[in-house]
């Protein structure tokens, strides 16, 4: 079908950049986005920086494996946003070959987090990357219409909304905008499943962080999403899970990953192949 498979570092969060290049590789992937920058408070960043031995380490893996960096993450917009702060994590990016930058949305004045997106926007395009607006139930950009009027207030180019199969979807928006909607990027999109409604004794960041399935494994139409984006459109496979972290290694879980998703992949695909030699 033309789909390439990236591996999010999400998945393998407790895998540092080189570990989840290797991870990746072996299990069949060909790509995979890195996190070179903490998503949390508190949570430590990994020596990724020009000339530090991680950085060396994970080039050599990527070159050994045929592995390419997709994308990278996460920069938050707050308050008190800088996006100047960005420029060394971002010249690192364009250095391993990254393409797109996750963006995620904690200001609560629109009009701010826009102007501090335009900015850190047109320093990516110095780098040659373009920003994906993830939007998320309980952050600041709560829908797919919040992220497109930031993006639209950008008015840059390189600007989009990053679509994320779990929060698309717990969200209440519908694959059909996909297609139809600018701003949205049909090129990328991370996929992971669920249960057709969050378990009650899980809140929405609980469930994204460490309770996603598989595709294929659980009742979200992830079908729908893969016909609306691009037929060459990379799918990052985002499904991190606290119980197979818990039970198996990180090489095991990147093969569960990678065979799960193309199993899937196949047995979507099938029945479209089916369709269209009946129309012949």
């Amino acid at each position: 079908m033309g789909r390439t498979l990236s591996l999010a570092h999400l998945s393998l969060i407790d895998a540092t950049p080189s570990e989840l290049v290797r991870a990746a590789g072996e299990a069949g992937f060909r790509s995979v986005g890195l996190r070179l920058h903490p998503a949390r408070p508190g949570e430590a960043p990994h020596p990724m920086h020009e000339g530090s031995p991680m950085l060396a380490e994970t080039r050599a893996l990527m070159s050994a494996l045929d592995v390419k960096v997709h994308d990278v993450e996460v920069v938050r917009l707050s308050a008190g946003f800088e996006a100047r702060r960005f420029e060394p994590m971002l010249a690192v990016a364009a250095s391993l070959g990254a393409r797109w930058l996750v963006v995620n949305g904690d200001d609560d004045d629109p009009a701010r987090a826009a102007a501090h997106l335009a900015a850190l926007g047109e320093i990516a395009g110095t780098h040659g990357l373009s920003l994906g607006l993830e939007f998320m139930v309980y952050t600041a950009v709560p829908t797919l219409d919040a992220a497109l009027r930031l993006v639209r207030e950008t008015e840059r180019s390189n600007v989009h909304v990053l679509v994320d199969t779990l929060h698309f979807f717990r969200s209440g928006a519908t694959a059909d905008r996909i297609a139809r909607t600018p701003g949205i990027a049909r090129g990328w999109a991370q996929f992971s499943d669920a249960p057709a409604r969050r378990h009650p004794a899980l809140s929405p960041g609980e469930e994204a962080r460490a309770h996603r399935l598989l595709p294929g494994e659980g009742a979200l139409p992830l079908a729908d999403v893969l016909d609306a984006v691009a037929p060459d459109a990379v799918l990052s496979i985002e499904a991190p899970s606290a119980a197979r972290r818990h039970h198996l290694g990180m090489a095991r879980r990147a093969e569960l990953a990678y065979t799960t998703a193309r199993r899937w992949l196949d047995a979507v695909a099938r029945p479209q192949q089916e369709h269209a030699h009946a129309l012949h």
